[in-house]
This record gives structure tokens, C-alpha cells and sequence, in this order.
């Protein structure tokens, strides 16, 4: 399989998601088990409905011209949503931190006001990578 298959303008975009989203995923994991959230438990939510919108938008890239055009739809719709999953429950994760550094700004570590502001860049990532799943389920294939 050569690499003009492999990504093309049509499923590109698809390719960019799956970027952000690791991305995104990275920066979750990274401020979950370090710095000031390292003492506290992980939820497994965002990393597991991450991978597996990855694998779909990947399976979606990579078989868009084999699957059946309603598989292809499916596939998109079920990354837009793991993807929203995965958003909400970052951000829930990070609704104390916020509410520590913005909203009661008093005697909060350097560390806390760290994983928030890096937090606040991984759910930019996840927050892009949504945003551009939504706008391509509305953009028409060319079959």
C-alpha cells in the first residue's frame, strides 16, 4: 500500500483528528500522574473512548474507499462522540483545579495553577479535534 492511498485530501482530515486527539490523550495522561495531580486517581474515561476513536478515525482513513458509505458514516458519528465523551470527562477532571486558581485565588500552589494551564491546552486539543469530526460529517463525500 503505497502512501498516496494511505492519505489522501479526503480522509486527511481524519488523519489530523486522530493527531490532536493522541495529542490531547498525551497531555491528559501527562498531567494525571504528575506535578500536583500525581497523588490523585486517574480516570481511565478519557484514555479509553480516545484510543478507540483513534483506532476508528484511523479504520475510517484508511478503509474509506472499501466500507460501505453508512459504515463510514457510523464510524464518523461514533468519533464525534467519543471524542465528546472524552472532552467532558477531561474537563470535569479539572473543574477543582479551575475552581482553585480562577475562582478562589487564594494560598493554590504553583503546581496546581501548572496542570490546569497544561490541561486547559490538552482539551484545546480534544476541543479542535471534535470541532473539525463535526464539521466532516457535514461535508459530502464524493462517491
Amino acid at each position: 500500500m503505497n502512501m498516496k492511498k494511505v492519505i489522501n485530501k479526503s480522509n486527511l482530515i481524519l488523519w489530523i483528528v486522530a493527531i490532536a486527539a493522541l495529542i490531547g490523550m498525551i497531555i491528559y495522561i501527562v498531567t494525571s500522574v504528575t506535578g500536583y495531580l500525581a497523588d490523585a486517581v486517574m480516570n481511565p474515561m478519557p484514555v479509553i473512548c480516545t484510543v478507540v476513536a483513534i483506532i476508528a478515525a484511523v479504520f475510517a482513513a484508511i478503509g474509506e474507499e472499501k466500507i460501505n458509505v453508512v459504515v463510514y458514516d457510523i464510524l464518523i458519528v461514533m468519533v464525534n462522540i467519543l471524542l465528546l465523551v472524552s472532552f467532558y470527562w477531561f474537563i470535569l477532571g479539572r473543574v477543582s483545579l479551575a475552581a482553585d486558581v480562577y475562582f478562589i485565588p487564594v494560598n493554590y500552589p504553583a503546581a496546581e495553577a501548572d496542570a490546569l494551564h497544561i490541561s486547559i491546552v490538552g482539551a484545546v486539543f480534544y476541543l479542535v479535534a471534535d470541532i473539525v469530526m463535526i464539521v466532516t460529517a457535514f461535508i459530502k463525500k464524493k462517491k
